[in-house]
């Protein structure tokens, strides 16, 4: 093939780049004649689909007037996966086999989220970035028992009874570490820290009279 000849065949493949289908619907099929890809304009907006090998829905993907979506399906036509973007950021979810929601990520005004839940569809860790960076656990019945966060003054490490009362906290902040166990009342009763001069370790009763003090 000479290079005019070349130049010619560039020149009308250029030119069926150029011609534009205009319809309503349109549909891929496979080698065997199943449709596999299907393009259509719907009353919301447009919608793009892919099915497997047996028919069966697999990706979705939409714009809609609040904006685009995907969703991923399994064999058994459960969504397992699912992305949006609306006006207040963008979001993922994951399900499990059950459809229950298993984690969650999304960005809002407030910052970044992800969230995951166990079987029961319950959230047992949270990790966010509203300002400062934090990771909260939860029980099975949703209660926090743990918390890390990290804000100005350095970070800490969180921990709850299953009443919610903070029962032992590690935090290092700018006069250095310190580690406090409270009791069921939220009083402190065995503090130790390491400050610029020295360490020092105190153990108090109930009412917060020390029964150990060093230095």
């Amino acid at each position: 093939m000479t290079i005019e000849e070349r130049l010619a065949k560039l020149e009308r493949e250029i030119e069926e780049m150029k011609t534009v289908i205009r319809t309503k619907a349109l549909c891929v099929l496979d080698d065997q004649g199943q449709e596999r890809i299907k393009l259509v304009m719907t009353e919301d907006g447009p919608r793009l689909t892919m099915l497997d090998e047996n028919g069966k829905l697999r990706v979705g993907m939409s714009v809609y007037k609040d904006g685009p979506r995907l969703a991923m399906l399994d064999e058994n036509d459960k969504i397992r996966a699912y992305l949006n973007v609306a006006k207040n950021g963008p979001g993922l979810l994951m399900r499990d086999e059950n459809g229950n929601g298993r984690a969650v990520m999304d960005v809002n005004e407030y910052g970044p989220r992800i969230s995951m839940s166990d079987e029961n569809d319950k959230p047992r860790v949270m990790m966010s970035v509203y300002g400062r960076p934090m990771i909260r656990m939860a029980a099975a019945n949703g209660s926090p028992r743990a918390g890390m966060k990290v804000d100005d003054n350095g970070p800490a490490l969180l921990m709850m009874d299953e009443n919610n009362r903070l029962r032992a906290k590690i935090a290092v902040d700018k006069d250095g570490p310190e580690i406090g166990v409270m009791d069921a009342n939220g009083k402190t009763r065995v503090k130790m820290n390491v400050d610029k001069d020295r360490p020092s370790l105190a153990i108090t009763d109930a009412k917060e009279n020390h029964i150990w003090k060093a230095p």
